[in-house]
């Protein structure tokens, strides 16, 4: 694949800008479904503190006017979830903003790619699809069926089936107890999971199915 030296290309090959855009318009589409609920929940609050209580409109247009989550800010965030799981703090996501000394890590990091405010406005509504959708009812995958429908059709478009596959046995991680399908395996590098059998790449071992 001519993608494959480039790292930044790789990325948009398996999951391409359209989908980030899909992204940003869904989180969007959640943020102004919410704005009812978060209008009264805000005002609950301002009550409870004895503050000064704002009318519920205009919380509303208070909410209504933070700006659209743009496709290259989800892309941002996504990038520095994966900085933070290569590099954590214990003592939470937010510490990447502190200014303050943190072993040898450097301070104030992640402000240099967005503001600490924005970054949880827009993990707070992250969404990859319609929670009001008819299919949210009936379809246990919904909430990243868009995710998963890219990646099987770009995965399969990128990977040529080799002439010597094998079936095997392996097991997806859940400890879930609602998981009726879920069995104990003491082998197992997971002991807890459930059992499927995969058609994987009889050289690689890589699973294709």
């Amino acid at each position: 694949m001519p993608v494959a030296d480039d790292p930044l290309a790789l990325l948009f090959y398996f999951m391409p800008p359209k989908l980030w855009t899909q992204i940003a318009a869904e989180s969007n589409c959640y943020h102004k479904q919410s704005i009812p609920l978060r209008s009264r929940s805000i005002r609950s609050q301002q009550r409870r503190n004895d503050g000064e209580v704002e009318e519920l409109g205009e919380i509303r247009h208070r909410l209504s006017e933070v700006p659209a989550i743009m496709p290259h800010e989800v892309l941002r965030v996504i990038a520095l979830l994966i900085a933070r799981m290569l590099v954590p703090i214990r003592e939470g996501i937010a510490a990447h903003w502190s200014t303050k000394q943190v072993g040898a890590l450097p301070t104030n990091r992640f402000n240099l790619f967005m503001k600490k405010n924005r970054f949880f406005h827009i993990t707070g509504y992250l969404h990859f699809s319609n929670n009001k959708s008819p299919k949210a009812t009936v379809d246990r995958a919904w909430k990243i069926r868009p995710v998963v429908d890219v990646l099987q059709r770009t995965f399969a478009r990128g990977y040529r089936t080799p002439p010597v596959i094998s079936f095997d046995e392996a097991t997806l991680p859940s400890r879930s107890r609602y998981n009726p399908t879920r069995q104990f395996n003491k082998d197992k590098p997971h002991k807890w999971g459930r059992k499927v059998f995969v058609a994987a790449c009889a050289k690689t071992a890589y699973c294709m199915r």
